[in-house]
């Protein structure tokens, strides 16, 4: 007898709440959410529900993400973790702080896009 698949859980960083609400309208069904607008918010969380998967934004009010992805690799280095931005810069600098990242997504984007991002991510 097979198991039955169980949902992923996702923690999604973004500070923006119409775009925190967007993604919960959207994967609240496909995922177990859990929600943080801030770093610190998120740190709480991450240590709190153990997620599978990460989405992190880059621009945040508390801390930039360069910083949130170091902490989030220090406490949990394999989680995989996509980043959202609406800069294209970003790749090259995470290349040259050596911060493994799982890929990342410029805004705008589509949430299925996100989707198919968050199921690849292992």
């Amino acid at each position: 007898m097979t198991q039955p698949k169980t949902r992923r859980r996702v923690l999604i960083v973004e500070d923006e709440p119409a775009l925190r609400l967007s993604y919960e309208r959207y994967f609240r069904p496909r995922y177990d959410l859990v929600l943080a607008g801030t770093g610190a918010e998120a740190m709480a969380k991450l240590e709190e529900t153990r997620p599978d998967v990460a989405v992190l934004d880059m621009r945040l009010p508390d801390t930039d993400g360069v910083a949130l992805l170091r902490r989030i690799r220090a406490s949990q280095p394999t989680l995989p973790v996509i980043i959202t931005t609406a800069y294209m810069s970003i790749e090259p600098q995470l290349q040259f702080l050596d911060l493994p990242y799982s890929g990342y997504i410029i805004k705008p984007f589509r949430l299925d896009e996100l989707g198919a991002r968050i199921d690849a991510a292992v």
